[in-house]
């Protein structure tokens, strides 16, 4: 079994959901179970997007990767390399 994770947005409404399933049909198709079942958290949705069209994303997931971001383990700030804008006096 593999281990999916499927994220829906519509009407305001978004769902974030984590499954196993033999393929991604079947991923899709244990998805559609549980929101015909009730078995799934609604959450308030990003508003966004436009409340008359379903989105539908989903990917097969490592389980031994993160997926979710712990804000208490990211750090502040922005990381870059060399800056592609140098500083220097003008020439008039």
């Amino acid at each position: 079994m593999k281990l999916y994770r499927v994220q829906a947005n519509y009407k305001n409404i978004y769902i974030d959901e984590t499954l196993e399933a033999k393929n991604d049909v079947d991923a899709l198709e244990c998805f559609k179970k549980k929101v015909d079942s009730g078995d799934i958290k609604e959450n308030e949705g990003p508003g966004f997007h436009d409340p008359d069209s379903l989105f539908i994303t989903f990917e097969e997931v490592d389980r031994d990767a993160t997926t979710k971001i712990d804000i208490g383990k990211t750090s502040a700030g922005v990381q870059v390399g060399q800056s592609g804008v140098e500083t220097r006096q003008s020439n008039t």
